[in-house]
């Protein structure tokens, strides 16, 4: 006996661990930081913002000096050459050699550009700001995906106990209505009929699961998790009214929201780049300076020596055809459309706080009215379970009435979870994080 207590306690203690991780729920919270933590989109913009960080290293460097080694050999089949004599004897001048060697380093430095190294960083740094703004907008969008996915596996889940709750009623009156068949009071055709609602109830228990199957494949994929790891949100679906101010929401949101960062950015960008166009047309003043080795100095042309040339070069761009007036005509425009891109970004965060405050006006009072229902569907319902016992009520009202406290349940259900997406719209279109 003792024996056998220590084998199932064994067993208890070896299933607790797979229990407990079995039903291991998550926040909100977690769940959209788990949504982040492996996401392909996530990457992708982290590896842009990478890139855009390393375009101002590049960007840099054209300040600094560029330093070239390179070497060649030649091969000259023809070259000129004569003989004069010369005490005596015939000395033979080359103006060629047939085996030529040059090697030579080199360092040139843009010592003057009018700006436009400076302007080309700020180029970098607006576009390495707008990839950040990128990657903070993958997240933030990123995370509110997990908003459905969550309150839509509990509103299954509570819509379920809604369904098993009615399953129960319906059985329990499949028994009344056997009992009642049994001793000649009702038809078959009364019996059937309950058991038709029943089936449709299991089936219609049957799509819930499968949605809510579903959402959890949706949640796995997204966060790169396995497919049948559990997905079990730590909450309830409940209305939660709240006051909210417009024009607070309105502030909240051109301070928070990262579309109006980018839009600073992209006037950052714009006003770099008219910048740059406006001294495309403005001189160069170019260093650079040369050592090499080679032969082919005269008169000893196979000999290899070492000398130095020095270059100072100005390049002043007389005429380009109208290139740079096109080019700051064409940065001006993108300026102006970014400016009126701002002010179009404002007035859409404006209609997006508004419409999510209709909507969870409008749901509010569309529940009120539906308690209202449940109310009366309660009372209907209890009158016609009463009339139904005594045989003064036919099954099809019956079972009209027990659809209608069903319907009016899973009414409020759905109006709940459309009011709770309704406000992390609110949120999001506020650029709260979760």
């Amino acid at each position: 006996m003792i024996r056998r207590v220590h084998k199932i306690a064994l067993i208890l203690a070896l299933a607790a661990p797979a229990a407990a991780m079995a039903q291991e729920t998550m926040t909100l919270k977690e769940a959209a930081e788990l949504l982040l933590k492996n996401s392909q989109q996530v990457q992708i913009a982290q590896e842009t913002a990478a890139g855009a960080e390393l375009k101002i290293k590049e960007s840099k460097s054209l300040s600094w000096p560029q330093v070239n080694v390179t070497g060649n050999y030649t091969r000259m089949s023809l070259f000129g050459e004569f003989s004069i004599p010369y005490q005596g004897q015939m000395m033979t001048i080359k103006f060629g050699t047939p085996n030529n060697y040059n090697f030579r380093a080199s360092i040139m430095k843009q010592v003057f550009t009018w700006g436009r190294i400076g302007k080309t960083v700020e180029m970098s740094k607006a576009g390495s700001d707008l990839a950040a703004d990128g990657l903070l907008l993958a997240k933030h969008m990123l995370s509110y995906q997990a908003v459905p996915l969550f309150y839509g596996t509990l509103f299954f889940k509570e819509a379920i106990k809604v369904l098993d709750e009615n399953l129960k009623n319906f059985e329990n009156k499949l028994d009344i209505t056997t009992r009642r068949y049994e001793a000649g009071l009702a038809s078959s055709f009364d019996r059937n009929l309950i058991q038709v609602q029943i089936s449709g109830l299991r089936a219609q228990k049957l799509d819930f699961e499968n949605s809510i199957h579903k959402f959890r494949i949706a949640f796995n994929a997204l966060s790169g998790r396995n497919e049948d790891d559990p997905f079990e949100p730590a909450s309830q679906l409940a209305l939660e009214p709240a006051a909210f101010d417009e024009a607070a929401l309105l502030k909240e949101a051109l301070a928070n929201r990262i579309e109006f960062r980018q839009i600073q950015h992209q006037v950052n960008l714009g006003e770099a780049s008219l910048g740059l166009a406006k001294i495309g047309n403005k001189p160069t003043l170019t260093a650079s300076f040369n050592y090499e080795f080679r032969n082919g100095f005269m008169p000893e042309m196979d000999k290899i020596k070492g000398n130095w040339t020095a270059l100072l070069a100005v390049t002043y761009p007389a005429f380009d055809g109208f290139r740079v007036a096109s080019q700051v005509a064409q940065a001006e425009s993108n300026l102006r459309a970014v400016e009126m891109k701002k002010i179009d970004q404002e007035r859409t965060a404006a209609m997006e706080i508004q419409s999510a405050l209709a909507d969870l006006k409008t749901t509010e009072q569309k529940l009120e009215i539906e308690q209202v229902k449940i109310k009366q569907a309660e009372d209907a319902l209890r009158i016609a379970d009463e009339r139904y016992r005594n045989g003064l009520l036919s099954a099809t009202d019956l079972i009209d009435a027990q659809n209608a406290l069903e319907s009016a349940r899973l009414n409020v259900l759905q109006l709940i979870y459309n009011h709770t997406l309704s406000r992390y719209n609110l949120f999001r279109s506020c650029g709260r994080k979760i």
